[in-house]
């Protein structure tokens, strides 16, 4: 990760006997103004010597309303055409999203227009929180305008500079144009991209850290390079922004995940523990080392710079036979089923009914007892994300609701869908950067398996029958795959 310069500057409250004081509330950080004599928050006091500190800048007079800790959010993208602002936006967005957030990027053509800022109002009022415009905001006029929005509006202000040094520049401008020339054949777009550069430099006023919270970035895919600095960044949601543009944006990208092979938990219907694989399972690791530059492999086989597994044996019996550096990371570890680990749905049915029907009302955030919940997975996985966007070419082998979470990211799904993303056994899932997006391609490798994916009964009341909340469980088999076989033969 790169590293982070980050200034708060103080601010200087005059008049009477004001001071600024700090608060914190769930984690997240705001300033107000209070009276020493009786503690009562006076942002609003008369008086041209007040000095009112919002979630835009510093204003001087009384007209300016202090905004609330978890009032709306606009970051204003600026820089010139071709600094990676657009990948970058939209990288910021898709965190913001997959973390909770309701996020979204506005695109305008230079600045933000009055019908922009409607639309925006309009966003905020449907229940949303984080709106990022991306555009060029040359000039501080043009700044200013979205500031006196947000000051009229109480909203929050985030200022986003792009720069980058010329080598990036004609990095950037080679990808953009391979990109929009797939679009559109019929445009010259390197010599747009040029001409825009030319014709916008000249007007750019760099930002001034009196125009509000500020975070500025130093493009680059070079970590060595890739540099920000943060001035008056402040709250839960800024610093999560910050710390997403800390990492460089990488152009071309190629991930690979896939669950272990077929476990014979898997096979009896169990959750959780630490299983060996069945033998189809066996057969589907041989079968993706064939898939991946393995034994057996085609020449042009896609071949992983590194594979990453849990630190169950499942996933690290799958990739034996793969080539590559690998590590075992905990945090791929399959969700803890707590007083759960190792029973069947029916045995879980049995003995907690009431438990798992608080599962099936609210499987999100849901938490064993004793064990975790998917929002603590959406946690414990952001690391894992966070590194796998420095990287390329990398094979994940993990677990169901491990690799829900993860694709929940790329997929771009809410957090309350995470738990029913379909990860099936046995397949290949190839994700691919594309612009500022992703596809997902799913590779079935054809090893037979059991079905392991549950849907949300109907009926989710904890007086419901066992037959009612036993409907959706998969179908599982009595014994083991291997004594089921030798019993054939």
């Amino acid at each position: 990760m790169a590293p982070i310069a980050t200034t708060n500057d103080p601010k200087v409250v005059q008049g009477g006997e004001e001071t600024l004081t700090r608060h914190s509330d769930a984690n997240q950080h705001y300033y107000k103004t209070a009276n020493r004599k009786n503690g009562i928050s006076e942002g609003l006091r008369d008086g041209p010597a007040t000095m009112v500190v919002t979630g835009t800048a510093v204003v001087p007079g009384s007209s300016v309303k202090p905004c609330p800790l978890r009032a709306p959010l606009v970051v204003t993208i600026v820089g010139l055409p071709c600094r990676g602002k657009s990948l970058a936006s939209h990288k910021v967005a898709r965190h913001l999203s997959w973390r909770g957030e309701s996020a979204k990027v506005f695109t305008v053509e230079e600045n933000a227009t009055n019908e922009t800022l409607r639309e925006i109002s309009l966003f905020f009022k449907e229940g949303n929180n984080v709106a990022i415009i991306d555009g060029m905001h040359l000039t501080r006029a043009s700044r200013q305008a979205v500031a006196t929005f947000c000051a009229d509006s109480v909203y929050h202000q985030l200022l986003i500079e792009f720069t980058c040094n010329e080598k990036c520049l004609e990095e950037n401008i080679a990808d953009t144009v391979r990109f929009y020339h797939n679009l559109d054949q019929s445009t010259d777009w390197e010599c747009r991209f040029r001409e825009a550069n030319e014709r916008h430099s000249p007007a750019f006023e760099p930002c001034a850290p009196t125009e509000g919270p500020l975070i500025t970035v130093n493009n680059s895919e070079d970590p060595m390079f890739h540099s920000v600095t943060a001035r008056g960044v402040r709250g839960s949601i800024q610093t999560a922004i910050l710390g997403v543009l800390a990492s460089p944006v990488i152009r071309q990208q190629t991930f690979y995940f896939s669950r272990h092979g077929e476990s014979e938990y898997n096979v009896l219907g169990r959750i959780g523990g630490d299983a060996d694989l069945s033998p189809r399972g066996m057969k589907y690791a041989e079968r993706l080392a064939r898939q991946l530059g393995g034994p057996g492999s085609a020449p042009d086989s896609p071949r992983p710079k590194v594979i990453w597994t849990s630190e169950l044996r499942r996933t690290i019996t799958t990739v034996q036979n793969i080539p590559g550096p690998r590590a075992a990371i905990k945090d791929l570890n399959e969700i803890n089923a707590g007083i759960c680990e190792g029973l069947t749905y029916e045995e879980i049915q049995e003995r907690f009914p009431q438990e798992f029907a608080w599962r099936d009302q609210d499987k999100f955030k849901y938490r064993y007892p004793h064990g975790e919940s998917y929002l603590d997975l959406l946690q414990r996985v952001d690391s894992v994300v966070q590194a796998l966007l420095t990287n390329t070419d990398v094979l994940v082998v993990s677990h169901q609701a491990v690799l829900r979470c993860i694709m929940a990211y790329f997929k771009g799904v809410k957090p309350d869908d995470v738990p029913y993303i379909n990860v099936p056994l046995h397949t290949l899932l190839v994700v691919r950067s594309y612009g500022y997006d992703f596809v997902v391609e799913t590779v079935p490798l054809k090893v037979e398996c059991v079905d392991t994916y549950r849907i949300q009964p109907k009926n989710c009341s904890t007086s419901r029958t066992t037959a009612d909340a036993l409907v959706t469980v998969p179908a599982h088999f009595d014994a083991p795959l291997s004594q089921q076989m030798s019993t054939i033969s």
